[in-house]
């Protein structure tokens, strides 16, 4: 599975059209991640507009420290009438010209999208990882995310142990490509009568969306957690779709032998972790999966007896 699009937002933005029209039927939204990172607040009275260059304060909130930094930005417009608007707790600001907004952010996206150079304070730590699927084949954020239970329990869990920190949504599209080979030029080896057979009918399957939707982001989402082990996931583990269901017993009979997932962040200009994962932009891994039972492992979260293959924990500058 390979990540084709990645957004960063708040729950507060779900319904927004930006978001409607970024996941589609070319790039449905079937994955989603809850990420922690600073709270990043606004200094308004020190923010400056002058000629062509606007000046940016911003807090950044480290457990019991606060520190000030600057941000300069230069404008191709005159920003001398340029007035900014922003309330308590100053998370998010509006930019007014002659009386019009003609700019708005959140203080947090900003700042970061705007850092010349890669700071550990850019840095995003996965709380959770779900599917976006919801019942009945919908995959919209909003209708999946927007009253989601362990979304509002990390939310006031989160803040309650970490007032430091906000809460953001990572919102993912993954397409699945499938890989299969044979020796075909050495004739020493013997194959079994149905293996060619076997490998045919499996493609087939797989050209035919036989291997539907539903069990592709079962598989995708279960290897994302089985790989960052994401600290919620575990606590809400009776959250995590049940072994039992029907869905993950077809899975279960699925002549797959491996899973993989490429995923990469840097163009939302984060690096992503977790307790057992160091921060990357870059994450790639596989799970082989040779047996019905190790197909059963990979869908139990505290289970670590699956044959893994970490591609790639690629610290890139």
């Amino acid at each position: 599975m390979k990540m084709t699009k990645i957004s960063i937002c708040q729950q507060d933005e779900l319904e927004s059209e930006v978001l409607k029209k970024e996941f589609d039927e070319d790039f449905p939204n079937n994955i989603y991640f809850i990420i922690s990172r600073p709270k990043v607040t606004l200094v308004p009275s020190k923010c400056e507009f002058k000629d062509h260059v606007a000046k940016f304060v911003f807090k950044i909130h480290e457990k019991e420290t606060v520190s000030e930094e600057s941000l300069i930005i230069k404008s191709a417009d005159n920003t001398n009438d340029f007035e900014l608007k922003s309330d308590y707790p100053y998370t998010k600001f509006y930019i007014h010209e002659n009386g019009k907004e003609v700019f708005s952010a959140k203080s947090s996206l900003f700042y970061f999208m705007n850092q010349k150079k890669y700071s550990e304070k850019m840095d995003s730590e996965i709380l959770y990882i779900g599917q976006s699927y919801g019942k009945n084949g919908k995959r919209k954020p909003p209708e999946r995310l927007k009253s989601h239970s362990t979304l509002q329990k990390i939310y006031y869990e989160a803040l309650q142990n970490n007032p430091d920190k906000e809460i953001w949504l990572n919102l993912l599209s993954f397409e699945r490509l499938l890989f299969t080979s044979f020796d075909g030029a050495d004739k020493s080896v013997k194959r079994e009568e149905n293996e060619v057979e076997k490998a045919t009918n499996i493609m087939y399957k797989f050209n035919q969306n036989e291997l539907n939707e539903k069990q592709i982001v079962n598989f995708t989402e279960a290897s994302l957690i089985k790989y960052f082990k994401p600290k919620y996931n575990v606590v809400y583990k009776d959250v995590f779709p049940d072994p039992n269901h029907k869905t993950y017993t077809e899975c279960y009979d699925l002549d797959v032998n491996s899973v993989a997932f490429e995923l990469n962040t840097e163009t939302i200009g984060t690096k992503l972790f977790t307790e057992n994962i160091k921060p990357s932009y870059m994450h790639l891994g596989s799970f082989t999966l040779e047996s019905r039972e190790k197909r059963k492992s990979l869908f139990g979260i505290l289970d670590n007896d699956l044959p893994f293959n970490n591609y790639a924990n690629i610290k890139i500058e």
